[in-house]
């Protein structure tokens, strides 16, 4: 008899973003999808929904991250998947806010570029410091 090991799948919402004029975006987004469900099929990563920036502003696309940091946060999803973090912030400072706001929320940030993504930051580890978990 062989052991099969049942893996735990997270439910992830993949956000798709792109620059581009008004009349690509949404061939584009398709493209970004095809990517990162390409990059999740024989991982733990399950889609379970979209969210598409459809070309608006970079203020709609953290109003949508801030919704989905919300699902998370009441346990409807277990992350996001991007293609990469320059799809959805507006630099550096803002793309470790984003993914510290999903670990926080008890998520997790997937990048098919870089993979999973974590804040291993001395002291602090799911979103709580040490001292708070008398560790």
């Amino acid at each position: 008899m062989s052991r099969t090991k049942k893996r735990k799948l997270f439910e992830c919402i993949e956000y798709l973003s792109v620059e581009a004029p008004l009349n690509k975006v949404d061939y584009l987004e398709d493209k970004q999808s095809k990517y990162i469900r390409e990059y999740v099929r024989n991982k733990e990563y399950m889609i379970v929904g979209t969210e598409r920036r459809h070309g608006f502003s970079q203020g709609d696309v953290n109003r949508q991250w801030a919704k989905i940091v919300e699902m998370i946060r009441r346990g409807k999803v277990q992350g996001i998947v991007v293609a990469n973090m320059a799809a959805v912030a507006a630099d550096v400072p803002d793309a470790f806010y984003k993914v510290g706001q999903v670990i926080e929320a008890g998520g997790i940030v997937v990048s098919v570029d870089d993979g999973l993504l974590t804040l291993k930051i001395g002291g602090f580890e799911d979103g709580c410091c040490k001292e708070e978990k008398n560790i």
